[in-house]
């Protein structure tokens, strides 16, 4: 079975990302792909599970394994260029 898009980027980024890292350090560690600015909207809706994270004194650390869990639930493949591409193949 061929993975999909996004297992390949969540794959991907539990490569690129440490385990555990600051969450300031969202923006450089992902290229800007997830920014941490909109990432702390979302823990102070209680939209991103609290489990996703510990503390350090005052910084926020992210737990890679489990925000990549729920990270995974916001994504969703690009079906508008496939079903383009399959019209253009007719």
């Amino acid at each position: 079975m061929m993975s999909s898009c996004i297992d390949h980027t969540i794959l991907e980024f539990q490569h690129a990302l440490p385990a555990i890292f600051r969450g300031a350090e969202l923006d450089r560690l992902t290229g800007k792909a997830i920014r941490w600015r909109t990432i702390q909207n979302l823990r102070s809706k209680r939209v991103i599970p609290p489990e996703c994270f510990i503390y350090s004194g005052s910084k926020v650390l992210i737990r890679r394994d489990l925000f990549l869990e729920w990270w995974r639930g916001t994504l969703r493949e690009n079906t508008v260029a496939a079903t383009r591409r399959a019209r253009h193949d007719v």
